[in-house]
Parts: structure tokens; C-alpha cells; sequence
């Protein structure tokens, strides 16, 4: 419950900061990543369409059909790799954007200062690939291991919402993560944050992934989003809030 009460919380706060246009800075990279993204996606359609062939002639179309289908396949693969590496770039190598971001929410919120430099801004995207690496190897680890057990016993009919709850649950540990290497915990401390939180993770990921699959605004919005809530729930949590009015809405939620 009290996970819950800290969610709707961090999510309440996160959203008056936004429309009082508080770190509204934040979501430029993802915009312009976007930007180039779509600008890349319409100048290969408009290639894929300039470069189909056709002729007058039947038997020759047939040839051509051949030729046009591997020139798509060609842009399809391009396609993808161009996604892949947009949503890598926004939720990876974006990283150290979101650190500071997470500095500068939780020094309004608990008055600490950190230090930041062009080593820790290296740190930071050394850091996020060995977390984004070790959470989607454990990832598909947990799902590997859940689908064989569903498939022994024929329980389908909970595939999906595991398959979910898995995925929010560690991508909820990835934003985590800012938080916990903010105050020095190391990525196996952070891993045993994460599995004792399991209801924490998984609303914070369900949060990110309910952003994330809207059209065109999710993926830039949608790191930023759950950073700012990620990092205010870790401070209810923590009990690092430094304001009567935070502190007594602390007591609150924990007398609930």
C-alpha cells in the first residue's frame, strides 16, 4: 500500500513541476532525437517509393517485382536498425541527461548537493549499459524460466500479464538505478534493492511503459517521466525528503 500511495504521489508532484514548466529542458534531447528519427523515417519512404521500378512490359514486371521486393526488404532492415538505434540512443545513451536531472530533483527536495564533471558523465554511460545489459539478460532469464513452467503445466492464460509485470519490473530497476548510484550503491546493491521492492519496480515500470506506447511523444517523454518519478518515490521511500510539508506528508502516508 504504502508503494502505492508513494506512486500517485511522485506521480501528483512530477506533473505539477512539469505544467509550473520546471525541467521542461530535460525532454530537448529526446525532441531532437525524434525530430531526426522521423525526418530519417520519411526520407527513406520517399526513396522506397522513388526507387520502385515498373515497365510496359508483363514479362519484364515480373523481374522488376523482384528487384522492388529486395530494394524494400533493403529499407525495412534500414528501417529497424534506424528504430533500434533511436530507442537505444533515448533510453541509453541519453543517460547522463537524466543523472543530472535526477541531481537537481532530489537537491530541491532534500537540499543535497552533488558533484557531477566530465568523469562521472563517462561513469554515467559505462554504468547504464552494464545495468541495461545485466537487466535484460536476467530479464529474458526470467522469462525464459516462466515460459518453460507455463508451458509444462498448460497456464497460458497468465503469459501476458507475467510477461508484462517481468519486463516493468526491470525497467523500473533501470531508473532505479540513477537514484542508487547517486548515493553510492553499487549495481549488485542496487539488484538487491530492486528484488527486496519487487511492487515498487513494477509500478514504476508500468508507468514508463504506459508513456512509452503513445505515439511519437512516448520515447522521448517517457525516460524523463519515470526519472522524476523513480527518483521521488526513492526519496519516500528512503525517507530523504528535507521540508515539514514533505515530512508530514510522509507521516501521513505512512499512518495510512
Amino acid at each position: 500500500m504504502k508503494s502505492i500511495n508513494y506512486h500517485i504521489k511522485a506521480i501528483t508532484l512530477t506533473f505539477e513541476e512539469l505544467f509550473k514548466g520546471n525541467f521542461l529542458l530535460f525532454f530537448i534531447p529526446g525532441a531532437v532525437l525524434t525530430v531526426i528519427y522521423y525526418w530519417l523515417t520519411a526520407q527513406a519512404s520517399a526513396l522506397t517509393e522513388a526507387a520502385t521500378l515498373a515497365s510496359d512490359y508483363s514479362w519484364f514486371d515480373s523481374i522488376l517485382g523482384y528487384v522492388n521486393s529486395a530494394v524494400q526488404g533493403a529499407f525495412s532492415i534500414f528501417g529497424w536498425i534506424t528504430e533500434q538505434l533511436y530507442i537505444f540512443l533515448v533510453l541509453t545513451a541519453l543517460s547522463p541527461f537524466n543523472t543530472y536531472l535526477g541531481e537537481k530533483l532530489d537537491s530541491k527536495y532534500t537540499g543535497e548537493k552533488f558533484e557531477g564533471g566530465l568523469i562521472r558523465f563517462f561513469n554515467d554511460i559505462i554504468r547504464m549499459l552494464f545495468v541495461v545489459i545485466i537487466a535484460l539478460v536476467l530479464e529474458f532469464g526470467f522469462m525464459a524460466i516462466y515460459w518453460m513452467i507455463s508451458w509444462l503445466i498448460g497456464f497460458e492464460i497468465l503469459d501476458q500479464v507475467v510477461y508484462f509485470c517481468i519486463a516493468a519490473f526491470f525497467f523500473g530497476f533501470s531508473f532505479y538505478d540513477f537514484a542508487l548510484e547517486r548515493y553510492q550503491a553499487g549495481v549488485f546493491s542496487s539488484l538487491g534493492f530492486a528484488f527486496n521492492k519487487p511492487l515498487t519496480m513494477i509500478l514504476t515500470g508500468a508507468v514508463f511503459l504506459a508513456i512509452y506506447n503513445i505515439p511519437i511523444i512516448g520515447i522521448p517523454a517517457a525516460p524523463v517521466i519515470t526519472l522524476m518519478v523513480s527518483t521521488l518515490v526513492y526519496l519516500h521511500t528512503t525517507k530523504k525528503f528535507n521540508s515539514t510539508k514533505n515530512i508530514n506528508e510522509q507521516k501521513a502516508i505512512e499512518n495510512e
